[in-house]
C-alpha cells in the first residue's frame, strides 16, 4: 500500500481515536444523564430514589441563602447507599450552573439532609432542586426533581399584608363552596369542586362579596393538598373585578397559563371594588379543586388594648389566629391574664407600639403542614423571634420550631413520622420520655420535673439538628431530646421552647411544669426590668 495512504488511514484512526477518547471522558453527571432514564438497568438494580415529601416541597418559598434539604429516604433500599442532590436556577442542569453534592449519607432511618454549603450561597430567585440514591455498587435511582424559590428581601419583617374579610361566596357550580374561604379550618382540609362543565358554559367561577370596595392586592390560592400533580390543579385562570357583579374586567397582572402547583400567589396593582371573581377556565382533571382562597390588602396591624399590670401575650399561630391547647387557661390558672394575638397581625412594631409591655409572650402550637399556608403570614412574628430581647418568650410545637424557622423556613422538617402520645399509648405503645440533658438538669426552667420525665406530643415536625451545628444559630442550645430536639434555650436572651405540650392537662402528662417554671422565670425578669428601670 502507498505510503501516503498508510499515512492517511492512519491518521484518521488516530483522530478516530482521540474522538472515541474525548466521548468516553464525559464528566461523571453527564455519563449519568446518559443512562439514568434506563428502566431495565433500575429495575433489574432496584435502586429506589428518594421522595421529596419533606422541606422544602414544591414552590416553597425559603427564607435564608445557605437553606438545609431535606428529603425521604428511598424505600425499602436492598443495599447500603448515599444521596446525590443537584441545584440549579436552569431546569436543565446545566454543568457550569448547577451545584452538585453527593456522598449525602442518611440522618435518620426516615430522611436524609443536606444544608447548602458558605461558597455556595444562593441568591434570591427560583431554583430547580433533584435529588437521586446511589448504591453501594455504584448504581443510581432515576432523579426525582422539584422547584423552590429564595426571597431573603421579602422575608425579613412583617409582610405588608392583612387579611381582607370575605362577606359571601357563590359559584357557577359545584357545593360547598363556603370550604374555600372556611379560614378556621387549620388544616384546610376541606374543599370546593365546580361540577363538570355544562353544555354552552366556556368556564366556571368563584365569586367573592368583600360586601363594600376593598382594595385586594393579592390573592393567595390553594388547590389541593397534594405537592405532586393531582387531579384538581388550576391549569388556566384569571381574576376579575365588578363594582355591580355582573359587568366585569379582568385584572392586569393576574391571568394564569399552564399553572403547574398546587397554590398560587397572585400579585396585582391594588383594585378598590366590591366584587371579585376567579375565572377558571382549565383544570388538569374533570373538576377544579380549591382548598382555600384568602384575599389580602396593604397594611399594617392594628394596635390591640392590652391589659393594665402583669400579662402574658400569646400568639394563636392556628390558621384561625387562635391556638392548639388552652394555653390561655393554663396561663390564667396561673394567675396572670392573657391576651391572644393571631399570628397574621403582629410584628416587632406591634409589640414596641403596645402601652403596656407584657411579661412574656407564648408562640403556640399549629396543626397543619407548613407547605399548605401563606407562611409570609408569620413573618411577622419570626421577626420578633429574632429581634427580641427584653420579654422572657415561650415557644410551644410549632412555635418552638419558629424558633429555627425564623432564621430560614427550611430549618425545620417532616420527621418522617407522627408523634402523637395519646393515641399510641392506646394501641399498647410506650412512647420515649423527654430526657433533660445533663448540663441543664440543674436549671430552673426543669425544677420539679423527673429526668426523664414523661411529656404529651402531637406533630410530625421537628428542628433540623443541622440548624444548631449552623454556627450562626450558637446562640441556641438544646437542653432536653429524644431522638430529635424537644427544648431549646437561649444564652443571650430570656428565651425557651418545647416541642412537646406542656399545657395539655391529663395523668400522662408530667411536663406542667415546664411552663409552670417559664411563668415563674418570667415573673422574675419582668420584676428586676421594673426595679432598674
Amino acid at each position: 500500500m502507498d505510503q501516503k495512504v498508510k499515512a492517511s488511514i492512519a491518521c484518521i484512526f488516530f483522530i478516530a481515536s482521540l474522538l472515541g477518547f474525548s466521548s468516553c471522558s464525559k464528566s461523571f453527571y453527564q455519563y449519568q444523564e446518559t443512562v439514568k432514564d434506563d428502566a431495565a438497568v433500575r429495575e433489574m438494580k432496584n435502586v429506589s430514589p428518594p421522595t421529596f415529601d419533606n422541606n422544602p416541597q414544591l414552590d416553597m418559598i425559603l427564607t435564608n441563602r445557605r437553606p438545609i434539604l431535606s428529603v425521604g429516604n428511598p424505600r425499602r433500599p436492598p443495599k447500603p447507599y448515599t444521596l446525590a442532590f443537584e441545584i440549579s436556577s436552569d431546569p436543565h442542569f446545566p454543568m457550569s450552573r448547577t451545584t452538585h453534592y453527593n456522598g449525602i449519607e442518611r440522618q435518620n432511618r426516615y430522611i436524609s439532609e443536606k444544608q447548602v454549603e458558605a461558597e455556595d450561597e444562593l441568591v434570591d430567585g427560583t431554583y430547580f432542586w433533584r435529588a437521586r440514591a446511589v448504591d453501594i455498587d455504584g448504581y443510581f435511582s432515576k432523579w426525582i426533581q422539584t422547584r423552590f424559590t429564595v426571597d431573603v428581601a421579602n422575608s425579613r419583617s412583617f409582610s405588608g399584608f392583612l387579611r381582607a374579610p370575605v362577606s359571601h361566596i357563590s359559584v357557577l357550580s359545584g357545593e360547598d363552596p363556603e370550604n374555600i374561604i372556611d379560614w378556621s379550618d387549620q388544616g384546610q382540609i376541606t374543599y370546593w369542586n365546580n361540577a363538570p362543565r355544562a353544555a354552552g358554559e366556556a368556564y366556571s367561577w368563584v365569586m367573592l362579596d368583600m360586601g363594600k370596595p376593598t382594595p385586594v392586592t393579592r390573592f393567595w390560592m390553594l388547590s389541593t393538598r397534594r405537592t405532586s400533580p393531582a387531579p384538581g390543579w388550576l391549569t388556566h385562570f384569571v381574576w376579575q373585578s365588578s363594582d355591580d357583579a355582573r359587568n366585569w374586567t379582568d385584572i392586569t397582572g393576574t391571568e394564569v397559563r399552564k399553572n403547574d402547583t398546587y397554590k398560587n400567589i397572585v400579585d396585582f396593582t391594588p383594585v378598590n371594588t366590591r366584587y371579585y371573581r376567579l375565572v377558571i377556565y382549565s383544570q388538569n382533571a374533570l373538576q377544579a379543586q380549591l382548598n382555600a382562597i384568602i384575599p389580602y390588602v396593604k397594611g399594617e396591624p392594628e394596635i390591640p388594648n392590652v391589659p393594665d399590670g402583669d400579662y402574658v401575650l400569646i400568639v394563636g399561630n392556628q390558621m384561625n389566629g387562635f391556638t392548639y391547647t388552652q394555653i390561655a387557661k393554663f396561663v390564667e390558672r396561673q394567675g396572670y391574664t392573657t391576651i391572644t394575638i393571631p399570628h397574621q397581625n403582629i410584628s416587632l412594631k406591634t409589640v414596641r407600639a403596645l402601652r403596656n409591655k407584657p411579661m412574656a409572650i407564648i408562640l403556640s402550637g399549629n396543626n397543619a403542614d407548613f407547605q399548605y399556608l401563606p407562611m409570609f403570614e408569620y413573618y411577622g412574628e419570626f421577626e420578633i423571634i429574632r429581634e427580641v430581647d427584653d420579654i422572657p418568650m415561650l415557644g410551644i410545637c410549632a412555635g418552638h420550631e419558629f424558633y429555627a424557622m425564623a432564621y430560614g423556613l427550611s430549618f425545620a422538617n417532616w420527621m418522617g413520622w407522627f408523634a402523637d402520645t395519646m393515641f399510641r399509648l392506646t394501641k399498647g405503645e410506650k412512647p420515649a420520655p423527654v430526657h433533660i440533658l445533663p448540663n441543664y438538669a440543674g436549671d430552673s426552667i426543669y425544677r420539679g420535673l423527673p429526668n426523664p420525665f414523661r411529656a404529651v406530643e402531637i406533630h410530625s415536625w421537628a428542628i433540623s439538628p443541622l440548624f444548631i451545628k449552623d454556627v450562626r444559630h450558637e446562640e441556641f442550645q438544646v437542653t432536653a431530646r429524644t431522638s430529635y430536639i424537644q427544648a431549646l434555650k437561649s444564652s443571650k436572651r430570656p428565651l425557651y421552647s418545647e416541642q412537646f405540650h406542656a399545657a395539655a392537662v391529663n395523668d400522662y402528662n408530667q411536663s406542667s411544669g415546664y411552663l409552670i417554671n417559664f411563668l415563674k422565670i418570667a415573673k422574675e425578669y419582668h420584676l428586676k426590668a421594673a426595679i432598674s428601670f
